[in-house]
């Protein structure tokens, strides 16, 4: 698996209800954690963003992907993909292909 260490991947699945969110680490491990879909938790997760001190990678997924994407993602050092997925998409798969993506 080609990995670019220097970078943070992060998978988000929008969905109704919630964001669902899962990073994939520059020690290769994965966390999960959920926002709620609302302007708190659109302003919540741009916070969490935009708080990490390394590069992101973000790869979003799901019903308004495009929008979200634009609503959270912090300017500077940071790729972004939007991808076509099913509502049953899981946050960590979107993470690992952030990771390969580069």
């Amino acid at each position: 698996m080609n990995v670019n260490p220097a970078k943070l991947c992060i998978g988000v699945v929008v969905r109704h209800r919630d964001y669902a969110v899962a990073a994939y680490g520059t020690d290769h491990s994965a966390e999960s954690i959920g926002f709620p879909d609302s302007p708190l938790g659109r302003a919540a997760l741009r916070v969490f963003l935009a708080g990490q001190e390394c590069p992101l990678c973000l790869a979003i997924a799901g019903d308004g992907a495009i929008s979200v994407a634009l609503a959270i993602s912090p300017a500077a050092h940071c790729d972004v993909y939007i991808l076509d997925a099913s509502p049953e998409a899981h946050p960590g798969r979107l993470a690992s292909y952030a990771s390969r993506a580069l």
